[in-house]
């Protein structure tokens, strides 16, 4: 069996973001009129490198398209994304192995802030949801691909397939949380490459 480093690496690299975006704002969150996610300023996350239209196509700032994916508006969006990073990348990863998760998540993370600053090129966002749901998408199509083994009375004895169900249900609880965060400032549906 694997370890889940990339998703060790990706749930470190997203905390040290939030505490140094924090820091940055001088150790205070927003009004929660501003940022209801409970965290920084616009400008903060815009210095720490959120998805910035102008500034990934007339400053060529590019690294963006994927710095944009380790930022968080705030702690609330932090939780819920780092929640299904653990549970869905360490399955993922456990699974398939280090360097398949790692590409199932840049590349959606990436796609998905093509897609933010394609139609919504005037909103300032960040977040590694469309990453998650990149892996998300890998999880569903392993549990479609393996239903008949996974729910097989055969293969799998009656407590394992309720754990299996309770793997589709958080899945789809996950997908619907992260949607409606996805109307808060900061945060975009359309990173989410599943749309």
């Amino acid at each position: 069996m694997n370890r889940p480093f990339f998703t060790y690496f990706l749930l470190f690299t997203c905390t040290i973001a939030l505490i140094v975006s924090i820091a940055l704002n001088g150790w205070k969150v927003e009004q929660m009129d501003v940022n209801p996610m409970i965290g920084p300023s616009a400008d903060t996350l815009i210095l720490m490198g959120a998805k910035d239209s102008y500034l990934i196509v007339s400053e060529k700032e590019i690294w963006r398209l994927l710095s944009s994916a380790i930022l968080h508006a705030g702690l609330v969006h932090y939780f819920i994304n780092c929640l299904a990073l653990w549970f869905v990348g360490a399955a993922i990863e456990t699974t398939h192995g280090t360097l398949a998760t790692a590409i199932l998540f840049i590349i959606p993370a990436i796609g998905g802030t093509i897609l933010s600053a394609i139609f919504l090129p005037e909103y300032i966002t960040v977040g590694a949801s469309g990453g998650i749901f990149g892996l998300i998408g890998a999880c569903l199509s392993d549990i479609i691909m393996n239903w008949k083994h996974l729910f097989s009375d055969f293969v799998t004895e009656n407590g394992k397939r309720n754990s299996h169900l309770l793997v589709v249900v958080f899945l789809i609880l996950d997908i619907a949380l992260n949607c409606l965060i996805g109307l808060t400032p900061y945060v975009d549906n359309f990173t989410r490459t599943d749309r």
